[in-house]
């Protein structure tokens, strides 16, 4: 069961589009350590899986959170083609790095850029989830979905919810 701090951290997280300086003034009351220009790399039986940069971090301890401010986080695809993702606010689990992500996402590889308003990575699975609205731009293609989910494994993107697009008749299967 969540504990009032907990709760009040939570709501006060989403609404933290609307008012960012007020939680991070409830947040600096229970935070363990803030720092600013932060480097964090994610690596698992010694292959990295990410790297994030972020403006700022606040870690919460109790609740294994790291609080970031202007995050760039960089996921390493086997294939080489890395995807760069930015945004305005995010949340690191310091346990299990799970990742959530939101304000002005963007995330672009060297073919495509996708725009939406909030991903979470899980790093379990190594699949990237948006369940707001994305927009996917390329040379050859636009599409619009409802949600979407990135296996960054096998690089293959599952789009949900009224999928809409063009296709340009160069583009190549």
């Amino acid at each position: 069961r969540p504990t009032v701090s907990k709760i009040m951290i939570a709501a006060s997280w989403r609404r933290a589009t609307r008012n960012p300086e007020g939680l991070m003034d409830l947040v600096q009351k229970e935070a363990d350590m803030h720092l600013d220009r932060i480097r964090q790399i994610a690596n698992k039986n010694g292959i990295r899986e990410w790297q994030m940069e972020a403006e700022s971090a606040t870690l919460l301890d109790k609740t294994k959170t790291m609080l970031l401010t202007k995050p760039e986080v960089e996921f390493f695809m086997k294939d080489g083609d890395n995807v760069h993702l930015t945004a305005e606010q995010g949340t690191v689990n310091t346990e299990s790095n799970a990742m959530r992500v939101s304000g002005k996402v963007s995330a672009n590889n060297r073919l495509y850029r996708l725009q939406t308003e909030q991903l979470t990575y899980d790093p379990k699975a190594r699949e990237i989830h948006a369940d707001t609205p994305v927009t996917i731009t390329g040379e050859t293609l636009t599409l619009h979905a409802r949600r979407m989910t990135v296996d960054i494994d096998t690089n293959v993107i599952h789009f949900d919810g009224g999928v809409e697009g063009t296709l340009s008749e160069n583009l190549q299967f």
